[in-house]
């Protein structure tokens, strides 16, 4: 008691003031330490996130906002647990800034803006009410609208991050365009620069479609072709834009090939910007170390069958191939390669219960059904990865309920109005990893 009356006549005495409390985890501009992502007052952070496409199409403007007002749809992302949005954008949206016509019922007062004004309302709400942004260089040229459904027509295949019509230097220009626009709004955490790296068809796939038909990283036998070269490119356009704002985080993809002796034709292939085992060689090394994530992406098998390990799927077996692809990163926080995983894409189906239930197959089904319908064991596994690695961020793709043409979405978090989830089940899982 005497020790307690001293004190409080101290600080009496000396005038002292109860500390303000911090701002809640995630508050300001983030960086990294090995591979943990922290906030600006050094508290790790991890991404949990959903990406809300559309405006990446020639919409201009996120999905759903024929549905609800943009306001109301990011309430619900926060109302849901989510730190975060990856927002999906083309080079075309960035350079022509077309004014918006349609496709916002819901949201009259976005008619006759531009498409960036619309994006800076976005960002401008997301900081209002907790929300982080993670920009993401979704495609050069808008993908255009068919009457059967957005991407129904010929998918604009850009296997690298530039094409004829959107040149390096526009890209990096368009980046450094973006920097600067929201240099001083800590809403916009960080740049995903480019979706998917990837090599074109047709296949096979070989070592010679690896170093001809697409992204490569690093040297092969000893050339290194700085026209095909992600991890070269990534590093130019990741110190110009810290040049411009040293705190944004710079989020690179990884591969779809990669040379491998002793696989077929000498390369390993993976899903689309998937593969980041060389950055054991070939790291990245930018400016501001403490700035760049690993983003690789991650499906399961309804997407694509025909992944050996898929075939009587259990953790350990999942969990070798993340950890052969990119989960090795995460145990090395030392390592000279060290960064931060942020799955920029991971997700499921949602028009079937098998794409959440976690539970065998049918024994009656054909072959190529029972895998696929090992999808909600996957989903489960890799929510069980995710738990065991809390420094493991993530996006799921996607929020929309609806695609950028409104037609219903077999995959997205909310349902087709947009007021809630589709798939309650799925959102308890994914709670689980917030």
């Amino acid at each position: 008691m005497v020790i307690a009356s001293l004190v409080v006549v101290v600080a009496r005495e000396f005038g002292a003031k109860k500390a303000k409390p911090l701002p809640p985890v995630g508050a300001g501009y983030w960086h990294t330490s090995g591979t943990a992502i922290l906030d600006a007052y050094n508290r790790p952070v991890r991404i949990a996130a959903v990406t809300w496409f559309g405006a990446e199409s020639s919409t201009w403007v996120p999905g759903g906002l024929d549905f609800q007002r943009y306001q109301e749809i990011m309430n619900e992302v926060k109302r849901l647990g989510y730190n975060a949005i990856r927002l999906p954008f083309s080079n075309q949206l960035v350079e022509e800034n077309p004014v918006v016509h349609s496709w916002v019922n819901a949201n009259p007062e976005l008619r006759g803006r531009r498409a960036l004004t619309v994006m800076d309302d976005i960002v401008h709400y997301a900081g209002k009410i907790g929300l982080k942004i993670i920009l993401d260089d979704q495609i050069s040229a808008s993908e255009p609208l068919h009457g059967k459904g957005l991407g129904s027509g010929p998918r604009l295949d850009e296997p690298l991050w530039y094409t004829s019509r959107y040149p390096q230097s526009a890209w990096i220009r368009d980046w450094t365009r973006l920097a600067r626009r929201y240099r001083s709004d800590s809403a916009v955490i960080g740049f995903d620069l480019r979706n998917e790296p990837h090599t074109a068809g047709p296949g096979p796939w070989t070592i010679d479609t690896y170093l001809n038909q697409g992204s490569t990283w690093g040297r092969f036998d000893g050339i290194e072709n700085p026209k095909t070269d992600w991890r070269l490119a990534a590093k130019r356009c990741g110190d110009a834009v810290l040049k411009i704002n040293s705190k944004l985080l710079i989020f690179v993809e990884g591969l779809q090939l990669y040379p491998q002796a002793g696989r077929r034709h000498g390369v390993d292939s993976y899903w689309w910007g998937g593969i980041l085992r060389q950055v054991r060689k070939y790291p990245i090394v930018l400016s501001r170390p403490h700035q760049l994530v690993y983003s690789p992406h991650e499906y399961g098998p309804q997407k694509w069958p025909y992944y050996w390990w898929w075939r009587h799927l259990t953790y350990r077996r999942l969990a070798r191939e993340l950890d052969r692809q990119w989960g090795f990163i995460l145990n090395h926080p030392r390592a000279k390669y060290a960064a931060p995983i942020f799955l920029g894409e991971t997700g499921t189906c949602t028009n079937f219960a098998y794409c959440v239930n976690d539970g065998p197959p049918a024994a009656s089904a054909s072959p190529s059904s029972r895998i696929r319908r090992e999808q909600g064991r996957w989903l489960h596994l890799i929510v069980r990865y995710i738990r065991r690695h809390p420094n493991l961020g993530w996006s799921l793709w996607a929020l929309n309920g609806t695609n950028a043409l409104d037609q219903d979405s077999t995959d997205g978090l909310l349902n087709v109005s947009w007021t809630g989830v589709q798939s309650r089940k799925l959102q308890r899982l994914l709670s689980m990893i917030q």
